[in-house]
Order: C-alpha cells, then structure tokens, then sequence
C-alpha cells in the first residue's frame, strides 16, 4: 500500500473542502443569496468569477441551476472539469478560463453573480470590479466576500507577506501577491457602481488555517462560537475574516 504524501494529503483535504462548500466564506455565500432567492436556484443562470476548483457551481448545477465557472488558472479549471464529471454534473455546468479584470460575457447576461475570495488576487480589483456588475442583469444580484484585514486574519496575512503562499496554493489557485480589503476599502468599492446594498456581514471570526484547526481537533468549537459572534456580536459581527456583500443592480 502506497501511503500518500503530505502534499497530496493537503490538496485532497483541499478538494473535499470545496466540493462540501464547508469554508465559512461559500457558507456565507450561500447565507446570503438564500435571503434573496429562498425556494431554490432551479433554472437561475449564475456565474461565479474565481471558481477556483468549481465546488460552488457543482453545488448549483445539483440544485438546478445553470452555472458558469470562470477562474484564471488552468490547472483549476481542468480539475473543475474533472470533479463535474464525477458528480455526473458535466452537462449542466460550463467551467472555462478567463480574467477577471476581461470577463468574455455580454451584458447583463447572469441573473446572480459570485466572487468569493477572488478580487484580492486581482491585479487591477477595481476593473474587475466594474466588471462583475457590467454582467449583472438589471434586477439581478452580485454577491461578493473578500479577506478582512480587521480581523484575525491580519495575522495570517503578516505571515504570508514574509514566507509567501504554499506551493501548492500557488498551482490550484495561481496566487501570489493578495491586496488588502476592509470594511470601509468594500464600501468605497460599492460607490463605484449602481448597485442596492442588501446584505454586508461577516463570517469567521477565530479565524485559523484549516490544517491547524484539523491538528487541533477544534473546528468544531470554532466554528459555534463564530457563529453565535455572527449573529450576536453587534458591531463586532463585521469583524469576521471574510466580510461579505450582497448587491442588486437597479
């Protein structure tokens, strides 16, 4: 029996969690556009700009929806692919390759757009930016969540300044250099466009890399007591390490 290495163990833990949606920022996700569309997503025509390996549009495809999955990196998109085709959801989702910052889509031609954890990637975030909400149909919904720097995740960051991503983050993710994003950095961001603020909170709190949380044994409690800062925390509740942002293009 080959045991595996503690690379492919990472990636393969990496992979489960994108597939379950189990990261606090796709739950958020999911949190949010439920509030706008809460009987189900059947018929929808979402695009997700960063699908990195295509969990979320898996997620929709299962639940009707018509998705489109858009992320720079080819190695992640072929990986999308590859898991579509295992979920038997192939011929219900569309994964291809493209920039943010020049989304090949016409206007106004997705009833709900995501981008989760994406814009800090982006050389140009703004542009691309502008572009989520040019392919946004009038009346549909943008719903974005980026790292917040006011949080405990201000301490990960420090330490990915110094040493940089992981390796194997840099192939599944093509990341290499992250901007900075808080509150007052998202709202200034919204101002660029006409857009209807319906939803702005935040998701975890005690933030900590998943292998740390694993090793620990307290994902768990982490998670409860994220959660109840989330729904009762009050001012502190926008000071989780992903703030995320839900917009309707009038």
């Amino acid at each position: 029996m080959i045991k595996a290495t503690s690379k492919e163990r990472r990636v393969a833990d990496l992979i489960e969690r994108k597939l379950l949606l189990s990261d606090p920022y796709y739950q958020l996700i999911l949190t949010m556009m439920k509030s706008v569309t809460p009987s189900n997503f059947h018929g929808k025509r979402i695009l997700e700009v960063g699908c990195g390996l295509g969990g979320f549009c898996i997620r929709m495809a299962k639940m009707g929806a018509n998705p489109v999955g858009l992320d720079i990196s080819s190695s992640a998109i072929n990986k999308a692919k590859d898991l579509a085709k295992q979920c038997e959801v192939q011929n219900r989702v569309d994964f291809i390759i493209g920039d943010a910052q020049f989304l090949p889509f016409k206007e106004k031609s997705n009833e709900i757009v995501v981008c989760s954890e994406t814009l800090e990637h982006v050389e140009n975030y703004e542009q691309a930016f502008d572009e989520l909400v040019r392919v946004t149909e009038n009346s549909g919904y943008l719903c974005l969540t980026v790292p917040n720097l006011f949080s405990s995740l201000f301490f990960e960051y420090m330490v990915l300044l110094s040493v940089g991503q992981p390796k194997y983050a840099k192939k599944l993710g093509n990341v290499e250099k992250e901007h900075i994003f808080h509150l007052f950095k998202v709202k200034k961001l919204l101002s660029r466009e006409d857009l209807r603020l319906i939803d702005v909170r935040s998701t975890d709190f005690l933030h900590l890399p998943p292998t740390i949380r694993k090793v620990l044994r307290i994902d768990h409690y982490l998670n409860v007591l994220s959660e109840k800062l989330e729904k009762n925390g009050g001012p502190l509740r926008l000071f989780g390490a992903s703030i995320g942002v839900l917009g309707r293009k009038e």
